[in-house]
This record gives structure tokens, C-alpha cells and sequence, in this order.
């Protein structure tokens, strides 16, 4: 408790301007290995600790899964940069530009806000895995390792998996799922994201941008260390497996009797996992 009192004391700066959009981020810097000589951002412990960013799912989710499971025990070993996903939580919400590659902009922009010019650690949640591997193919340079958990990428029907599946947000995005998820939730301390997802479902081009996705063939490019795990109930299963085929030394692993939720549903798994991945790859 007092680590994590000691990392919500650091958040920074709430609301950023990047890509043209405004940005709700939090950063936390909590742990014992900041701070050991001034607490200045140029003390050798404070350059020494690695840079982790996390990206959430699609629609109904936010940073705040991010940040009531794992992202306070790994501020302990890193710095932690969170964020809301364009269209999102406290994020702006545009009528237009959800496709992948914007995506990536405004993560590259968000980057360069926070003044990061050595490779970070994306962690990628579902559609945030989508926006982790479009970046480590985009910009390698930028990117010292992806940790993937339920991660889609773009296949041959891709666009309508994501336009019209459950595990998209817990709910299909066809109108008819739509609305019978928000009269359900109307009247629940859900409503305000209920209200939000319906405007951004019905009234941005968030589905014809996923439908106009084309499928990736350069997943054998993609260079830094990998590591995916996935629900052995997960309606992608497949995607594990090709991560593991194609993404060179990609190391996959597969929980038993977890879905597509993985991240909330085996949080603590996540958590050890995490850390084991971020201690080994800052060995070497």
C-alpha cells in the first residue's frame, strides 16, 4: 500500500495535447530504485529504470484496466505511461480517424510529449495489441519489446471480426446487441459510458474504420522480443497461434479455462508475468 501511495503521488499532467486530439495519461513513477540521489529525472537510477506503455481494448474499455491491475506493481520496476485510446475515456472523442495507423500516430506523439526517445515496453490488450505490433513494425526502433495478452491483428476478415464479435467489447456492435446492452445499463452507474459508447459506436467511423483494415503480412518482420498469452476459451485462439508461428522467438502462452478477458480475470497471473518479462529483458 505504501508503494502504491507512492505511485499515485507521482501522477503527472492529466490532459495532454497530442496529434491534434487531447489525451487523458496518467504516469506513474513509484518504486524504490527512483530518487536514490536527488529524485531528478537525470540521476543515474531514474534513467536506469525502463519505460512501459499500456493500451487498452476497444469501445468500453479504458486506462483504468490498466491501472487497478497491474500497472502499479510494475511502477515499482519501470516507469508506467498510460493512456485513454483516441475515442475513449476521458480522451477526445473525433467523429473520424480510428484506424490503425492514426492509432500508432498518436502513440508516436504521445511519445515525444513525454520527451521518450529510447525503445519502451508497449503491454497490448486486444485492440491495444493491434496498435503494439502496427508500432514495433512501423517504428522497430522506438519499441524494446512487445507483452501481448488476447492480442487481434488484422487477418483475412479481420475488419467484420471486429465490427460485429463479442470479443470486441462484451457486446456485439451490431445496432440491435447495442441497444438492448444500453437499456439493460441505463439506469446503473454504467450509463455515462453506456451514453459514451453508444455516441461512438452510432456516430464516429469507428466501425467503417476497422472494416476498411486490410490484412498484415509482415508479422515475420516484427524484431524485439515478444511474449503473448492468451485464454485457452478465447474466440482468437488462432491469433496465439500465429503470433507463435510467425513473430520470430515469440513466446506464447496459453491459460487454461480464461477467455478474452484475461486481464481482469487472472490479473495476479498477469502481474508475475509482466514483471518476470520486464526483469529478463532488461538482462538482455
Amino acid at each position: 500500500r505504501v508503494a502504491r501511495r507512492g505511485a499515485r503521488r507521482r501522477l503527472r499532467v492529466p490532459q495532454v495535447q497530442a496529434n491534434g486530439l487531447s489525451f487523458h495519461v496518467q504516469e506513474l513513477r513509484g518504486g524504490p530504485s527512483e530518487g536514490t540521489s536527488n529524485g531528478s529525472s537525470d540521476s543515474p537510477a531514474a534513467v536506469a529504470r525502463p519505460k512501459v506503455v499500456m493500451l487498452h481494448g476497444l469501445v468500453i474499455d479504458n486506462l483504468s484496466s490498466w491501472y487497478y491491475t497491474i500497472a502499479h506493481p510494475m511502477a515499482l520496476e519501470a516507469d508506467v505511461h498510460l493512456y485513454d485510446l483516441r475515442g475513449h475515456g476521458r480522451t477526445e472523442q473525433p467523429a473520424s480517424g480510428y484506424s490503425v495507423d492514426e492509432n500508432v500516430d498518436d502513440l508516436v506523439a504521445l511519445l515525444d510529449h513525454w520527451g521518450i526517445d529510447e525503445p519502451v515496453h508497449l503491454f497490448g490488450n486486444s485492440f491495444g495489441g493491434v496498435v503494439s505490433l502496427a508500432m514495433a513494425h512501423r517504428h522497430p526502433e522506438r519499441v524494446a519489446s512487445l507483452f501481448l495478452i488476447e492480442a487481434h491483428f488484422a487477418v483475412e476478415g479481420w475488419g467484420e471480426h471486429m465490427a460485429g464479435s463479442l470479443a470486441l467489447a462484451a457486446f456485439g456492435l451490431d445496432e440491435d446487441a447495442v441497444q438492448d446492452w444500453l437499456a439493460e445499463n441505463a439506469d446503473r452507474k454504467l450509463s455515462r459510458l453506456a451514453k459514451r459508447s453508444e455516441r461512438f459506436l452510432m456516430e464516429t467511423s469507428l466501425i467503417d474504420d476497422l472494416q476498411a483494415e486490410k490484412p498484415i503480412d509482415w508479422l515475420a518482420e516484427i524484431a524485439c522480443p515478444t511474449f503473448a498469452i492468451y485464454g485457452s476459451e478465447s474466440d482468437i485462439l488462432d491469433r496465439a497461434r500465429e503470433l507463435e508461428a510467425k513473430v520470430p522467438g515469440c513466446e506464447l502462452e496459453i491459460v487454461p479455462g480464461s477467455s478474452h478477458s484475461l486481464l481482469t480475470e487472472e490479473s495476479n497471473l498477469i502481474r508475475e508475468r509482466a514483471l518476470a518479462w520486464i526483469a529478463r529483458t532488461q538482462r538482455g
